[in-house]
C-alpha cells in the first residue's frame, strides 16, 4: 500500500470520528431538552387602563338623555276612558252630630253652635247640606229657649260631596237670648243653668251636645 492511500485513509477515519462526536452531541443535548421540558414563555405585562376622551362626572346619570314622551293627546282609533260615576245621594253612613266649642260658658261669652256632617262610608256620596234643611235647638228640659228656625230668612240649597272619612262643619253663634216661633220681638236672656244643643239636617238627627250657662 502506498502513501498517499494511506493517508487518504486516515483522513476518512478522522472525518468519520468527528462526525459520530457530533452526532453523540446533538443525541446528549436532545435528551436533556426532552427531560427538562419545553422553555417558559415569558411573562405577559399587565394591560393598562384607557383614559376615556369624554369628559368626567360624578353624577350618575350626567350623560343620560332623557326618552322623548308620548303626546298627551289620544291617537286615532282610541277612545278616551270612561268618566267615574257620579256620587250617589248620602244614605244610612251619613252621620249628623251635635256639639259646642266649650263646655262652659261665662256670662259674657257667647256659645257657638256646631253641626258636624261625616260620610263614614267606603263611597263618595253628595247631600244637600243648606241652612234651608238644616236646624239648631237649645233646649232646657222640655222648654225651647232657641230655634235657629224661628227667625230663619230665605234659606239656601247646598249641594255637597262628601268623601269618605270626610267631613263638614256648619257653625252658628248664639246670642244667648230667647227666640219665638215667627221670630216675634221682646226675647229675653236665656237664663244660667244646664242646656242641650240638638241638630238636625231634614230627617237626620244627631245625638245632643249638654253645656252649661254660668251665672
Amino acid at each position: 500500500m502506498s502513501a498517499e492511500v494511506y493517508r487518504r485513509r486516515r483522513i476518512v477515519a478522522a472525518a468519520a470520528a468527528v462526525l459520530l462526536v457530533v452526532l453523540v452531541a446533538v443525541g446528549v443535548v436532545s435528551a436533556v431538552a426532552a427531560l427538562v421540558g419545553p422553555e417558559e414563555p415569558a411573562e405577559q405585562a399587565a394591560p393598562e387602563a384607557v383614559a376615556s376622551a369624554g369628559p368626567t362626572s360624578t353624577e350618575p346619570f350626567a350623560d343620560f338623555t332623557p326618552r322623548p314622551e308620548k303626546s298627551s293627546s289620544a291617537s286615532p282609533g282610541t277612545s278616551a276612558s270612561p268618566s267615574a260615576a257620579p256620587a250617589e245621594e248620602c244614605g244610612a253612613e251619613l252621620a249628623v252630630r251635635a256639639s259646642t266649642d266649650r263646655e262652659s260658658y261665662p256670662q259674657d261669652l257667647e256659645p257657638q253652635l256646631e253641626l258636624t256632617l261625616e260620610n263614614t262610608g267606603e263611597d263618595p256620596c253628595h247631600v244637600d247640606a243648606g241652612t234651608a234643611r238644616m236646624a239648631f235647638v237649645v233646649r232646657s228640659g222640655e222648654d225651647t229657649v232657641f230655634d235657629s228656625r224661628h227667625c230663619q230668612v230665605g234659606g239656601e240649597e247646598q249641594r255637597v260631596t262628601l268623601e269618605p272619612g270626610r267631613e263638614q262643619v256648619a257653625r252658628l253663634t248664639w246670642d244667648r237670648v230667647r227666640t219665638l216661633e215667627g221670630c216675634a220681638a221682646g226675647g229675653e236672656p236665656a237664663l244660667p243653668g244646664h242646656y242641650r244643643l240638638e241638630v238636625s239636617l231634614g230627617e237626620r238627627t244627631g245625638e245632643p251636645a249638654a253645656f252649661v250657662l254660668e251665672e
